[in-house]
């Protein structure tokens, strides 16, 4: 994500911002997924990246959604887990992929 991050600021204009997808894991790390909260954790500490200190107005910046249904949700979960996927969260349910890609 470094590398990504700092090789993207060669195409980016005046003002631009790099926005990078976490995840919720990155704050609540899921014992079963500690590897890829793990992952998702660095991929958190990217919005304090400045892309190129000389460009004042570029910023990087890291969102981190609740739970996307995603195929590691049925593939790395236990079967009640995976019925239960997203009933914490106000729409007691799961986001979908598409939902997030404006962010």
């Amino acid at each position: 994500m470094f590398y990504l991050t700092k090789a993207a600021v060669a195409y980016m204009k005046p003002g631009s911002a790099i926005i990078n997808t976490a995840s919720v894991n990155s704050d609540m790390p899921n014992s079963i997924l500690l590897a890829y909260a793990t992952t998702k954790g660095a991929i958190q500490t990217s919005r304090g990246a400045r892309p190129d200190a000389g460009r004042q107005r570029d910023s990087a910046n890291a969102v981190a959604p609740g739970p996307i249904w995603t195929p590691l949700i049925p593939s790395t979960m236990p079967d009640d887990a995976v019925k239960n996927s997203g009933q914490q969260v106000p729409l007691k349910r799961a986001g979908q992929p598409a939902e997030l890609a404006t962010a």
